[in-house]
Parts: structure tokens; sequence; C-alpha cells
């Protein structure tokens, strides 16, 4: 019996274009990916930014430590000085305008040289600096509640005492909310607690307060900031609500002692919001990354075709079908009587 050759089936690879990503498929993925840089740009710049502050804190009180004991001293007695008057004299201006958040273009704070003088040594244009470690925050305080200082951490409230401590003063020091580094933002969310202890090193002192009132106010009403006798006190001041941002914060603290009641801060453990944020904005890019592999496996595993056999497999295949026939036949061709039926 003449043998019958099987011929071989072409084997079809799946073309480049069924393997790739439609159009849309690939558009889609590419607005996603803008909205998710869109929506965590604003955390990343927070991180970075935060990050900066932080460091210009620990520049400045590095510089501090490398001033003379006297020169160092004698700033901070200059600056009691200047306490001492506006206590006697009064503020004739309290603020850059009205309220540090408002319009005017001209700082009344850049215009007093007499204010300028004042903590301005190391001459790195930072006054002091604010601790609250409870909610993480630790920013270099400037002269001045202008756009430009608030940019770029804390402002001192021109027309009131100088952070310098000590009686008959009321320091207030004002820092932006939901900008792009973290400032006061948490106070806004009112996480701020009465008992809480917050930190002004100046000049190398370290004065601890304790928080003693909560308060939200209108934005023109300044009642609260006049200087009280016998007390030394510091006025952390923000806006609310978070995000609309139409009223004003007060977190008021009076000055108590170190290590007792207030701890030492050196002991006291910073908390560190940033880290939420990273772990936040990991979290949303790793779930993102993890969608677009899932949708990429799936569409390559729709469009991929049946291959056929080849051409050794399928003459295998034939081969053997020939072998159970004969195996199940006799020596003309006739079958085995009850072998068919075995098989069935």
């Amino acid at each position: 019996m003449p043998e019958t050759q099987t011929k071989a089936q072409p084997t079809h690879k799946p073309s480049s274009s069924k393997r790739r990503l439609s159009k849309t498929t690939i558009a889609g993925l590419i607005l996603l990916t803008l909205s998710i840089i869109s929506a965590t740009l604003p955390f990343i710049l927070m991180v970075v930014n935060s990050g900066m502050s932080t460091r210009a804190v620990g520049a400045h009180e590095s510089d501090v430590d490398k001033l003379s004991v006297a020169k160092a001293n004698e700033a901070f007695a200059q600056a009691e000085e200047y306490n001492a008057r506006l206590f006697q004299e009064g503020a004739h201006v309290l603020g850059e305008v009205s309220d540090p958040w408002s319009d005017g273009k001209n700082s009344v704070a850049d215009e007093d040289k007499t204010y300028q003088k004042m903590l301005s040594i190391p001459a790195d244009g930072i006054m002091a600096t604010v601790r609250y470690p409870r909610l993480g925050i630790n920013l270099p305080i400037r002269h001045g509640t202008s756009d430009v200082v608030l940019a770029s951490g804390a402002g001192h409230l021109y027309g009131t005492s100088l952070p310098v401590g000590g009686t008959n003063t009321h320091s207030v020091i004002s820092a932006h909310t939901g900008y792009d580094r973290l400032m006061f933002d948490r106070l806004s969310m009112g996480q701020g607690r009465i008992g809480d202890f917050f930190y002004i090193t100046v000049l190398g002192h370290v004065l601890a307060y304790r928080v003693s009132s909560i308060i939200v106010i209108e934005p023109d009403d300044f009642s609260h900031f006049a200087i009280e006798a016998g007390k030394d006190q510091v006025t952390l001041l923000t806006c609310t609500p978070y995000g609309v941002n139409n009223k004003r914060m007060l977190v008021t603290g009076q000055r108590v002692k170190i290590p007792n009641p207030a701890p030492d801060p050196k002991t006291v453990p910073q908390d560190h919001p940033e880290y939420w944020l990273i772990a936040g904005v990991v979290l949303v890019w790793l779930l993102f990354m993890l969608f677009v592999f899932l949708i990429v496996t799936k569409r390559r595993k729709k469009k991929l075709p049946v291959r056929s056999l080849p051409a050794h497999h399928a003459a295998g295949v034939k081969n053997s079908a020939h072998s159970i026939t004969s195996s199940e036949s006799n020596g003309n061709g006739s079958p085995i009587p009850g072998l068919r039926n075995h098989h069935r």
C-alpha cells in the first residue's frame, strides 16, 4: 500500500498588529497616567518642600552654634528691650496691612528697619524656629508675614512681641495651610489639643509653651493678639477650615519650664506626617502599575490566535492512527473479531 504523505500545515504567528494595544487603550492609559501625576504631584511637592524647610531649620541652628556667646546674648538682649518698649508704647500697626493673607502689596515689616535689625543674626533671614513635635511641625520663622515669607515657612506677625519670651509678651507666629508644603496644616485640621507642648528656639535659647486655648475668629479680629500684663504667650495663627480658609485659627500657649512640665525637646519624638504622604503616593503608583499590567496582559491574551500543529506533529499523529488501524486488523486487512467493540 503506498505511503500517504501528510502535507505540513503552515504555522501562523500572531502579527505585530495583533500583539499591539489598540489606540483607544493606549490613549486611555495616557490619560490615566496624567491623572495620577496630577493627583500625586501636590503631595510629592509637599514632601520635597517640607524637607527643605527642615534642612533650613537645621542649617540655621548650626549657624547659631557658631556665633560667639557674647554676640548671641547681645542680640537676645536687644530683642528683649524691643519687647519692653512695645509693651509700654503699644503697637501702631499690626500685621502687614490688616491680615497676613490680605492683598497688601507693600510689606510694613520690610519698611521698619529697626524691626528688621532685631534677631538678624546669623544673616540667613531666619529669626527663630517653631517646633510642635506631636503634629510634626518644624519650621523657620522669618520677619513679617508677607507672601514671600509665608511661601517658605512661618512668619512673625509684625506689631507683636518678638519670640524671645519674658513677662509682658505675646508673640504671634503665622503660617499657611494647604500650600505645597506641610506647615500649619494639621492645626487647621483641628488636630491641636489643649495641653500640647510646642517650642520656640531662638539664638540657642529653647522656650516651651503649653497650649491653653484654641479658638476660631474672623480674619479682621485682632483683639486676641494684645499683650496681657504678667503673661508670656505665643499664638500660632493659621487659616481654617482646611481648603476653605475664610476663618483664622488661634492656638495659644503659655510659657512653661523645661523639663517639667514640658519635656526636653531633644527627648521628644518628632512625628513625621511626610512619611504617610510618601507611603500613600507609592501605594497609588503601585496600584496603577498593577492595573496597567493586568490590562496589557488581558488584551494580549484575547488577541492570541489558535496555532496549527507543526508538520512533524501532524505526521506523527497520522502514523499513530495508521498503526492503530493495522493492529486492529488481521493479516488480510480484516478487523479482528471483538477488538472493535473492545475499543468502543
